[in-house]
């Protein structure tokens, strides 16, 4: 089947946020002195809420004041988008605009809160470019399961043979495979894990590659 719709993540894909959020948590953690593992922070990477702060407390015990954590670390995001602006990947607003010249859907598929996905695209001026928009706060189970694509493409009105997925993280890439999407892995901070990259459909080093490579990615 043809390839009907194209279905994005955010941060590490989209926006450089990821980076960001690393960056800014070195502060944070300073200020309520904790030592977190940078390994901890990139196991959550692509993950919901729930399932970052089941990972935290496992690792760092049942008293770590996540909610804290987080909260204040946003808020240094966010002090530094207003500030500086939100730093967008290169490609990302010509890939956007490329699949709505040639009629492809473009839905905005995260595990943030929808407060965080609204939030970042009014700081990017991108809200328009998606058709829908679905947070990992609306399904019981977040990446690498399979159900925020499936949900995605329910509202939608697609089949999963005619969604494309783009992932920047493993977690990501993981759940749009078992959703049998064509799942294509833009690497962010964590390069693919060698059963991801057997896997996905194709991994490509930029949104920029993508865009050149695209009339391949969605032929059927």
């Amino acid at each position: 089947m043809s390839i009907r719709a194209v279905l994005f993540d955010m941060d590490g894909l989209l926006f450089d946020t990821e980076n960001l959020f690393l960056s800014c948590s070195r502060e944070t953690k300073q200020e309520l002195g904790y030592s977190i593992p940078h390994d901890l922070h990139v196991e959550a990477i692509g993950r919901s809420f729930k399932d970052a702060k089941r990972i935290f407390l496992e690792h760092m015990g049942q008293d770590f004041p996540m909610e804290t954590f987080l909260q204040r670390n946003h808020q240094r995001v966010y002090d530094h988008i207003e500030r500086y602006g939100i730093p967008i990947k290169p490609g990302a607003v010509p890939l956007l605009e490329e699949l709505r010249r040639r009629g492809i859907k473009t839905l905005l598929v995260s595990s943030s809160g929808t407060w965080m996905i609204e939030k970042n695209l009014e700081a990017a001026d991108m809200a328009g470019f998606f058709d829908l928009l679905v947070s990992g706060e609306e399904v019981e189970h977040g990446k690498p399961a399979p159900d925020i694509f499936w949900l995605a493409a329910e509202r939608g009105r697609l089949a999963p043979e005619e969604c494309m997925v783009l992932e920047d993280s493993n977690n990501g890439a993981k759940a749009g495979v078992a959703a049998g999407m064509r799942t294509v892995m833009v690497p962010d901070i964590k390069p693919p894990l060698p059963e991801v990259e057997a896997s996905v459909y194709r991994v490509c080093n930029t949104l920029e590659e993508v865009q050149q490579i695209l009339p391949f990615l969605l032929s059927p």
